[in-house]
């Protein structure tokens, strides 16, 4: 989740370092892979949130463009939404895009404010990474293939998760997460959510007045459609998109100032975890979000027993460029609760104590038992982000081994002008099975505390991932991903890694000049 406006405002930390200006000195090789123009065909919806170039604050893109697997978008339609211009909805006219064999590539989308430029990875045919890459602003985000059969009303049917953050009307950070149950023909029977606006958090609160209705000019055609529902005395609009029956793409909508401005996905349930028992094995998290100093990445793994107790935490902390490793003193009060309030919702609440950093505090809305989205509620934190169940450990370099896409998103400052600024990133590297220097791919990037902005076809080389456990050691060793990003000078960016599977890695930002965070996704051409 992107929260470069929380960053800029309430930041006190003073960063060490940053990405300094200059572009690349080195030139990447031709790419290599299985992609091309015919890898992007079809329909997609896509969603994005980041930070407009011209006030520094949040915003926030939804819709949909058809791809014919030549080069050219054929029709499409988006939502904006930013501080400037209040909520728009513009039609795309004949646009352009280009995917090379690494499935990197470039997206040229035409509507009414001109073209809006983008840099793509293809992690498959159904689905890929995107950021913006003009100046205008930048954001991070996916698009995912669309089924235009699931375009209806009853395109919603069923039990649905979801996460959705941003701003609240005065301009604070906020985090909503919760659980709804849609009829298919209109309504919905029931639902419940979590909101922790500006670090005060609403607990669990039932939905009422909730109905939802295709857009009548452009529902047919791009799966558009608004969505109404009302939770502890506030009312919340969203326009959606229906990607299939499994999952729409969400945006809050009106007049920037007088609503808030959240934006996410809903996620269909099923065999959600009903007890405490239902709930067990090895999860793996990443949240993002606003912690006491300004920026918070969080990430971590944890065994749920089946008995409500926790084990085998180890997690990694980065506010404001102040990480941190839990444990780092001892832990207790350790455990976690399926709602049983809320039959069938999926709710649950996670919690530790370290002795030296404090209490963590969380709020799950589980799809089913591999895992679904969370929520930071910990004391003077907002935040939210996904979990997921660990398989495949223990892991090495040999079974990571493979080519993947990247995107990550955060905040950087400039010490040589003390620009603050937000940091998004999309690329792809090869990973090879090799203990050390083991990387190698190129990156394209905005970062808009540089003088430079934009990077483009940026060579990528370095340490690479090291695997000297997952976090489920006795030790608490942590797998590191360094990527070291040619310009003059240089940049290396630090992570600590935490394997969910064979196809997924997260990862968090570990130096003290940016704070990063995100995913890395195995390619399936």
């Amino acid at each position: 989740m992107n929260r470069l406006f929380l960053a800029l405002i309430l930041c006190a930390a003073v960063f060490a370092a940053a990405c300094g200006g200059g572009g690349s000195t080195q030139t990447p090789p031709p790419p290599t892979g299985n992609f091309s123009n015919s890898s992007l065909k079809g329909q997609f919806a896509f969603s994005m949130n980041g930070s407009d170039a011209i006030t520094s604050s949040f915003f926030a893109r939804v819709g949909s463009f058809t791809a014919d697997g030549n080069g050219s978008i054929t029709t499409g339609i988006e939502d904006v939404n930013t501080a400037l211009n209040g909520p728009q909805t513009l039609a795309f006219t004949p646009s352009t895009y280009s995917v090379q064999a690494d499935g990197r590539g470039t997206l040229n989308l035409i509507n009414a404010t001109g073209t809006l430029t983008f840099s793509i990875t293809m992690l498959s045919p159904t689905q890929g990474l995107i950021v913006e890459t003009d100046l205008n602003s930048t954001a991070s985000g996916t698009f995912v293939l669309q089924n235009p059969a699931n375009f209806n009303v009853a395109g919603i049917s069923g039990n649905y998760v979801f996460d959705f953050s941003g701003v609240d009307p005065a301009g604070a950070p906020d985090s909503i997460v919760g659980q709804f149950v849609s009829t298919g023909s209109g309504s919905l029977s029931s639902g419940v959510l979590d909101e922790n606006d500006n670090a005060v958090a609403s607990g669990a609160s039932p939905f009422t007045g909730s109905t939802y209705q295709l857009d009548a000019t452009n529902g047919p055609t791009s799966g558009r459609g608004t969505i109404t529902f009302t939770a502890h005395g506030f009312t919340f609009n969203y326009i959606f998109y229906i990607v299939n029956g499994t999952r729409a793409r969400m945006m809050e909508t009106g007049t920037a100032g007088t609503v808030g401005l959240t934006v996410g996905d809903a996620i269909a349930q099923s065999s959600v975890p009903a007890a405490n028992a239902n709930f067990n094995g090895n999860f793996t998290y990443l949240l993002s979000g606003v912690g006491s100093r300004s920026q918070l990445t969080r990430i971590g793994r944890f065994t749920a027993d089946g008995n409500g107790g926790l084990g085998s935490i180890f997690a990694d902390t980065n506010d404001g460029g102040t990480v941190a490793q839990v444990p780092s003193g001892s832990l207790s009060a350790m455990t976690y609760a399926i709602d049983t309030n809320f039959p069938g919702s999926g709710r649950g609440t996670l919690t530790f104590t370290d002795s030296k950093l404090g209490t963590f505090s969380y709020i799950i809305y589980l799809s089913s038992s591999s895992g679904g989205v969370m929520q930071d509620v910990s004391k003077n934190t907002v935040g939210d982000g996904n979990l997921q169940l660990q398989v495949g450990a223990p892991f090495s370099n040999s079974s990571l081994a493979g080519n993947y896409g990247f995107n990550f998103s955060g905040v950087g400052n400039n010490t040589t002008n003390q620009v603050f600024g937000e940091e998004d990133y999309v690329g792809q590297i090869a990973l090879t099975s090799a203990a050390s220097n083991n990387v190698s791919g190129a990156v394209d990037f905005s970062a808009f505390s540089s003088n430079q902005g934009v990077f483009t076809n940026v060579v990528i080389s370095g340490t690479g991932l090291t695997v000297g456990g997952d976090g489920t050691t006795n030790s608490g060793t942590r797998n590191t991903l360094s990527l070291k990003l040619a310009g003059n000078p240089s940049t290396t960016l630090n992570f600590a890694a935490y394997i969910v599977n064979s196809q997924t890695i997260y990862v968090a930002g570990t130096d003290s000049g940016r704070v990063l965070s995100g995913t890395v996704s195995l390619q399936a051409p």
